[in-house]
C-alpha cells in the first residue's frame, strides 16, 4: 500500500486503525508503525470514543519538519514502512 504522508495523515484521522487495517488488508500495527516512522501524528487512545459520543476533539496538523507532505509511504507486511522522497529532475 503506497500513499503520501498527507494521504496517510488524512486516513488515520478519518477512521480508527482497526478499520484502516480491515479495509487495506494490512495489520493495524503496520499502519501505526508507518505513521510513527513518517512522523505522522495519529489520534490518542479515546479519540474515537469521544467522536462517537459527540465530544469535542482536536485533530493534530501534519508536521513537515523532517519529511515533506508529498513524500511517499509504503506500508507492506513483508517490509518495514519506508518513506520515499519524490524523484527530482535535474535542470540542465
Amino acid at each position: 500500500m503506497k500513499m503520501t504522508r498527507e494521504q496517510l495523515h488524512d486516513l488515520v484521522w478519518s477512521m480508527p486503525m482497526t478499520e484502516i487495517a480491515r479495509q487495506s488488508g494490512v495489520r493495524e500495527q503496520y499502519v501505526a508503525r508507518a505513521s510513527d516512522g513518517a512522523e505522522v501524528a495519529r489520534p490518542r487512545a479515546g479519540y474515537w470514543q469521544k467522536v462517537e459520543h459527540g465530544k469535542s476533539v482536536t485533530r493534530m496538523a501534519l508536521a513537515n519538519d523532517r519529511y515533506a507532505a508529498s513524500d511517499v509511504i509504503t506500508i507492506d507486511a513483508s517490509v518495514r514502512a519506508a518513506v520515499q522522497k519524490p524523484a527530482t529532475v535535474a535542470a540542465g
